[in-house]
């Protein structure tokens, strides 16, 4: 069943843009407890991906494959305008939204009705209208990420400013993108911005929840020295990337967190200058949370050189009874391994990317003949530095042992690859010349929906789009796995054999994260939709999809729900 809401959804945009001031605040509010952070009720949303493990997974069952195709519009709020990648989470009945440009909202989760409003003034050189992928919640506490690289604790009754952290400096180019994680009685969140040759590195930083004290920073660079040199003698300063942008997840059973770290910068290594490892880019690090200690790594492309990122979110599982995580970076690989030791387990290459071969324990042999390419000569290279996967995450079904990955499938077209300037105040990419084509094997669509086991690889069905799969994937109890794209659908999909049981026609694309809730017996599903997203959702689908269309602008959070009895 399709429904197209563009007439009554606009309609809905006139009506809630007008700024109205917040009157009320939440009432009878129960704080959140640690027991509510490792078990969340069923009811609520109240992480990034609702689980500190990051399933991406509902417990809620009330919209099922035989129903699903009855959901109808319940509610909807204008948001800011801006870059727009969020998250919201739900406790109580009660929706917190962050919009860009770190502006958050305490909003009734049955109507959208308004209870307060926080909106932080930001300092002259920060980045106005910043996106932000997720809020956390905890004792009466909401933790804001900002795009001037602070971490904000608002009271959640009241919206009002408990304490603040300056993180990192934002006119050195640093921000904080990612929802924090809280586990223990701390916030941990990372920051990205490390394109830049300094002596700041990016990092994971923990803070007492209570207070905001700072209690440790872990940076995500070899300092000269640690261990082995695999920076080649490049000095600390020139030693760039490193960025985070992605929410870790933890394991209380082994007591560690998991984040993901991106690739070196420059991306390439004829830009760097050496071919070294370049730890602990494009790797996962396992920390201890209570001393930031990395306790293992994992680097998954020693040397990285296309600007292919290994740091998006760890789905934590256990595998022939094994204490496992499974994560998957641009290149489509399915890695995995031992969550306590990092032991690499059998990786599945989903087979379009054409740069890396990897050994039979999961790891990565070599790069392909032409993959690394010589400097300012073009090289073409699948998939293009938009990944095959980036920061919309896969949700993971216990039922069906079963990831459901959003993807973009296209390959990059003469790529130049230039000397960089290796000076403190210097940096950047080092890459231009780039042209975006559809992949060979798929000429006629640039997005999937691709269902994998994740015990045996086996693609288990896979749903092909025009346009790039535009949001996180989410995965329910009902059976039933939900996802959008950038041609402004938003699709609801049988988890076991990927058939459309219910699709709608959303004012603008479906972008950011969606969740699903109960207030008062009724479940409801969740999508923002907007704008934003860099080449992903704007030069890509335009050059490879031209004939489909999509409004300049527009944030909104959309709510549907089963109609009431």
């Amino acid at each position: 069943m399709k429904i197209n809401l563009l007439g009554a959804s606009l309609f809905v945009l006139g009506a809630l843009a007008v700024s109205v001031p917040a009157t009320a605040q939440v009432t009878d509010f129960q704080p959140v407890t640690d027991e509510d952070i490792l078990d969340p009720a069923p009811e609520d949303w109240i992480h990034w991906r609702n689980t500190l493990d990051g399933w991406g997974y509902s417990e809620l069952d009330q919209i099922t494959t035989e129903n699903v195709a009855n959901l109808d519009y319940a509610w909807g709020w204008v948001m800011e305008p801006g870059s727009q990648e969020t998250t919201p989470i739900v406790h109580d009945g009660i929706m917190y939204l962050a919009s860009p440009g770190a502006i958050v909202q305490a909003l009734e989760a049955t109507s959208g009705q308004m209870l307060w409003e926080y909106r932080r003034e930001m300092p002259e050189g920060s980045r106005p209208g910043g996106l932000n992928r997720g809020l956390a919640i905890y004792g009466d506490k909401i933790y804001v990420p900002t795009p001037d690289a602070a971490l904000v604790a608002l009271n959640a009754e009241t919206g009002q400013v408990e304490w603040e952290a300056q993180v990192a400096d934002y006119q050195n180019r640093k921000t904080l993108t990612a929802a924090p994680l809280v586990a223990d009685g701390k916030v941990f969140v990372g920051f990205q911005g490390c394109n830049v040759f300094s002596e700041e590195k990016c990092a994971m930083v923990a803070f007492d929840a209570e207070t905001g004290e700072e209690l440790w920073r872990t940076i995500t660079i070899e300092r000269p020295g640690e261990s082995e040199d695999t920076w080649e003698g490049i000095p600390f300063a020139l030693r760039g990337g490193g960025d985070i942008w992605t929410t870790a997840s933890y394991d209380p059973e082994a007591d560690l967190i998991y984040i993901g770290v991106s690739q070196a910068k420059p991306w390439s290594r004829l830009s760097r200058g050496h071919d070294g490892d370049a730890l602990y880019t494009t790797s996962t690090l396992a920390l201890n949370p209570d001393s930031g200690e990395i306790v293992w790594h994992r680097q998954y492309i020693p040397g990285e050189t296309n600007d292919m990122d290994e740091s998006f979110e760890h789905i934590l599982i256990d595998i022939a009874g094994e204490p496992a995580y499974i994560n998957m970076g641009k290149l489509g690989i399915l890695w995995r391994g031992n969550r306590e030791t990092g032991e690499p387990l059998p990786a599945f290459d989903i087979g379009l990317q054409d740069q890396i071969d990897l050994n039979e324990d999961g790891t990565f042999a070599a790069y392909r003949e032409g993959a690394i390419g010589e400097l300012n000569v073009p090289l073409s290279s699948c998939p293009s530095a938009t990944g095959f996967r980036s920061w919309r995450a896969m949700a993971f079904s216990p039922e069906t042992r079963t990831v459901y990955v959003p993807m973009a499938i296209n390959c990059d077209d003469g790529i130049v690859y230039t000397e960089v300037e290796m000076v403190e105040g210097g940096g950047g990419n080092g890459r231009g010349g780039t042209n975006r084509v559809n992949h060979p094997d798929d000429p006629d669509n640039s997005g999937r929906i691709l269902a994998m086991n994740v015990d045996t690889g086996d693609i288990m069905w896979e749903f092909p789009m025009r346009t790039t799969a535009n949001s996180a994937t989410l995965a329910t109890a009902g059976g039933v796995v939900f996802g959008g794209d950038w041609a402004r659908n938003f699709y609801a999909f049988d988890a076991e054999d990927g058939e459309v049981l219910w699709e709608v026609t959303l004012p603008q694309a479906a972008q950011g994260y969606p969740i699903t809730y109960a207030v008062d017996g009724r479940q409801y599903v969740a999508i923002p939709i907007g704008v934003g997203g860099a080449t992903w959702s704007t030069s890509v689908p335009e050059a490879l999809a031209p004939e489909v269309r999509r409004p300049s602008g527009g944030n909104m959070m959309m709510v549907f729900a089963l109609p009431e009895v």
